[in-house]
């Protein structure tokens, strides 16, 4: 019997596809790309000096895109249907700037049903 969440069904483990084989630009575009056939996307800022957690910002796409550097941590990740309320199974895309004294985040959740276009045009393949 899966491990009941709150209400969330824990029976899929999350998947990790490896970027480390992308160019800054490759990156970019892939960002691009998934945002296109987004049903959700969402910047957050951490900056201790005001809070411990992650705080929403209002930014637009190209404003976000510009912390995109090669110090960033780029995540493609099959969530199957967790952490989605409306239990869709779903890809979460996205970065991690790495800035002092703050860092920004950027989550794109995509359906899985639109990502294998993604996946082949990049060459992503699951991390073991």
């Amino acid at each position: 019997m899966p491990k009941l969440w709150g209400i969330i069904y824990m029976n899929h483990k999350n998947m990790f596809y490896d970027t480390n084989e992308l160019s800054l630009c490759e990156k970019a575009e892939m960002l691009r790309d998934c945002k296109e056939i987004s049903y959700e996307w969402q910047a957050n800022k951490l900056d201790c000096s005001e809070s411990f957690s992650r705080q929403h910002i209002n930014w637009y796409f190209d404003e976000t895109l510009k912390r995109l550097n090669e110090e960033a941590r780029i995540v493609v990740i099959d969530r199957g249907k967790w952490s989605d309320f409306n239990n869709r199974e779903h890809f979460e895309v996205g970065f991690r700037s790495i800035e002092s004294p703050v860092d920004y985040f950027w989550f794109i959740e995509v359906e899985s049903e639109k990502m294998p276009p993604i996946l082949k045009k990049y060459k992503l393949k699951p991390q073991y």
